[in-house]
Parts: structure tokens; C-alpha cells; sequence
């Protein structure tokens, strides 16, 4: 087993996103490209949560009339806040999506029904994007994933050479629900809905035993990079990102492929590190 460990963000990374972003404002849906993080970062007091359940267990039967926020209350489903701007906090956050009157289950489905047609893995999450500053939901996210095209490849080529391999996401991924499409990562080693600090800290823990190649694609990944021994920036997804990510960057690439010609000149230069 080789001293070294790939840590992987999901979406952009392993995988392309898709988005069927809702402005409750303004009350339409649309696919979207740009990403949650930016859409929350867009406000002086944004925070993006994520709701820890599967859309087709627990909401998809749900009359169009409910409330969301009731459904919520009901099931009792996780409130996870994975991103945020400085100085909100969680518990007001989640105390807002709970006191919400205005998403109903028709928002819920309609999102989820535009979703569905795209092309897609049966791994589907739900998000909300809320304004502190005028403590109202403002997006309704659903969102999905299918692998890149090189991503299996790349997989492989790690597990072949004895390299450990986890993922670190901000996204919904359950360990049992995505492990079927990515058999070469051990699901111990699959962890989902992570804020930058849980990133931050995943690195942390395993550079007390490994040298750390972190590859992420976004904002949220910073405190990962900065953390790692090697960071990696993928620009294969299309993204508005903040400068003081390619700052930090070891690497820049724009296909997870290329991830192995990095691998083989960090072992090259091992001492380096």
C-alpha cells in the first residue's frame, strides 16, 4: 500500500452536476450551470443547505398543497448546512427553513420532474439556498450526477497501484446510494454533505499518516487545499471561482485523466513534498 491518499471533491470533480434551480422570488425554474456556492456567496448573508433524505422514500408521494417546511417537521428529515457566508449561523438557518410558508411540495416535484429528464444517476438531492438578511428561502435546488467520462479510468489506475482513495463532498452522497457507480472506493471511505471545515479536517486527520493530493474544483475546497501536501484544481466543469483558489493550486487540470501524469511526477519527486 503506498504512503500516498487521494482525497476527491465530487461534483465537478468525479462527476458533472445537473441543476434545476427554482428563484422563488421570481418563481421560475430553470437547468442551471452555475453553482450553489456562487449562488449563495451572490448574498451578504446567503447559506445553502442540504435536506438528508431520498426524494423517492420520503417526498415524492407528498400532496402538491403541503408546505415543504411541514413535510419537514413531519418526517423529521436532517437540516444539513454545508456552505456559508461569515457570521451565519446554522441553527437560524435551519429555524428558517422550518418556519418557511412559501415552498410547497408542487415546487418539491416540479424541480424533481425537470430533473429527471436529464441524464442522470438514481442519486438526487434537494437543496435550499436561504438569505439571512431578509430570512427567506430564495433557490430550490434539485440536483444530480453522472460520471465523467475518465473517471472510472482514473479510479482503476489509483486502485491498481495500491493508492487509497476517499471522497470528500459537499453533495448528498450517501455511501450505499453511489457506491454501485464508483465500486473502487470503499464506502468507509465516501463522505457526503461535508462543509469546508469537515474537508478541511478529513485532510487533517489523514496527513498524520499520508501524504495528501486534495483535487476539488471549487470554493468550497480551500481550507482542503490549503491543508493538503498536494492540491489539485479541475476546471473540466465550468465554474465561477474565486482567484485565491488558483493561487493555492499545485496543479491545474481540465480532465480527471490528467490526474495521473500528476500522481506519477509527485512520486517521482516524493522528497520533494
Amino acid at each position: 500500500m503506498s504512503d500516498l491518499v487521494v482525497v476527491f471533491d465530487g461534483a465537478g470533480v468525479l462527476y458533472a452536476p445537473f441543476r434545476i434551480i427554482k428563484n422563488m422570488d421570481r418563481g421560475i425554474t430553470k437547468r442551471s450551470r452555475v453553482s450553489g456556492l456562487t449562488c449563495t456567496d451572490r448574498l451578504n448573508k446567503g447559506a445553502m443547505a442540504i435536506l438528508r433524505t431520498r426524494y423517492s422514500d420520503s417526498l415524492a408521494m407528498e400532496d402538491d398543497s403541503k408546505l415543504l417546511s411541514q413535510v419537514i417537521k413531519e418526517k423529521k428529515i436532517e437540516i444539513k448546512v454545508i456552505y456559508k457566508r461569515e457570521g451565519v449561523d446554522d441553527k437560524e438557518v435551519v429555524a428558517t427553513i422550518l418556519d418557511d410558508r412559501q415552498i410547497r411540495m408542487k415546487d418539491v416535484h416540479e424541480t424533481m420532474g425537470l430533473l429527471r429528464r436529464c441524464d442522470i444517476l438514481p442519486v438526487i438531492g434537494i437543496a435550499l439556498i436561504v438569505d439571512m438578511a431578509s430570512r427567506n428561502i430564495k433557490y430550490l435546488i434539485a440536483g444530480g450526477i453522472n460520471l465523467f467520462p475518465g473517471t472510472r479510468k482514473i479510479l482503476k489506475y489509483l486502485t491498481q497501484r495500491g493508492y487509497a482513495i476517499f471522497i470528500a463532498s459537499g453533495d448528498r452522497v450517501e455511501p450505499d446510494e453511489v457506491s454501485p457507480y464508483l465500486p473502487e472506493v470503499p464506502a468507509s471511505n465516501i463522505f457526503g454533505m461535508m462543509t469546508p471545515e469537515d474537508k478541511r479536517d478529513l485532510v487533517r486527520r489523514l496527513k498524520s499518516r499520508y501524504r495528501v493530493i486534495m483535487v476539488g474544483d471549487d470554493r468550497n475546497d480551500y481550507l482542503a487545499f490549503c491543508e493538503s501536501d498536494i492540491a489539485v484544481l479541475s476546471l473540466q466543469e465550468a465554474a465561477d471561482r474565486p482567484g485565491e483558489l488558483f493561487d493555492v493550486a499545485d496543479f491545474r487540470i481540465n480532465d480527471i485523466e490528467e490526474l495521473k501524469g500528476i500522481i506519477e511526477e509527485v512520486e517521482e519527486h516524493k522528497c520533494a513534498i
